[in-house]
């Protein structure tokens, strides 16, 4: 099977690249310099020259684009799997969230995310749509729950960590699972990926502080209170810390 995969410079997608890899997939990175994302002849050639299976949109970018990859996608029979976020899910709510709970974000982001799903459940006949959480790394240097505790730590000289706040979160190493190989079983719909079933996030930061040997000075506070879990049977993933997700 043949893949063409988005996003190589954030952090989930080089996780998925490898889970792909092991798959033995031929995989085809979109290289945004040579194919514009606002030319959709151009967009249709490559696509229709690469002649994938199946389709990784996991970048983000103008909801034009996504426009277009769904325009040609489901033209050509492709399958697409598309990597959405907790996000569509407004912050001043409060979950957990389910499949039948409804998006309501209006925030950027998330009102942002929200646009390009709905663009895809009124576009795409065979598209998977995966809500993830905050994803959790190993090193620094990447868009993560890890790098944004260090790079917090080192401004400050500490962590504050409510202890009343659930978030939806889990190891790339597990999500990338679930994106690259697990997905591609999926009936189209939209998933929901969570692996934390229980931990606030300063008992998140606890363990991860540990896991790394850090010498981090966490701070618990209360005022920040909100659940944002999302719970989905249908989608496998291990629950935090249940076993080493930390390389």
């Amino acid at each position: 099977m043949k893949a063409i995969i988005t996003g190589m410079n954030g952090a989930v997608a080089p996780y998925v690249y490898e889970a792909l890899q092991k798959q033995g997939l031929e995989l085809v990175i979109w290289d945004r310099t040579r194919i514009p994302t606002d030319d959709e002849a151009a967009i249709r050639q490559f696509i229709a020259e690469t002649k994938p299976d199946l389709f990784f949109q996991i970048a983000t970018g103008p909801v034009e684009w996504l426009s277009h990859i769904v325009k040609v996608t489901e033209e050509l029979g492709i399958k697409l799997i598309f990597t959405s976020t907790v996000s569509v899910f407004s912050e001043q709510g409060t979950g957990p969230y389910t499949i039948e709970s409804q998006p309501d974000a209006e925030e950027d982001y998330g009102r942002y995310k929200r646009e390009c799903e709905q663009i895809i459940l009124n576009h795409h006949s065979n598209a998977v749509i995966l809500r993830l959480g905050w994803q959790i790394g190993s090193k620094p240097g990447a868009n993560h729950m890890f790098d944004f505790l260090v790079r917090s730590h080192e401004e400050k000289g500490f962590i504050e960590a409510s202890s009343k706040w659930y978030p939806s979160t889990s190891f790339l190493e597990d999500t990338a699972k679930v994106v690259g190989q697990d997905a591609l079983q999926y009936e189209p719909g939209i998933y929901l990926v969570n692996a934390n079933p229980s931990f606030s996030f300063y008992e998140i930061v606890v363990r991860l502080k540990d896991l790394h040997e850090m010498d981090w000075q966490v701070k618990e506070i209360t005022s920040f209170v909100r659940d944002d879990r999302m719970f989905d049977d249908r989608v496998q993933i291990p629950a935090l810390f249940t076993r080493s997700s930390v390389s």
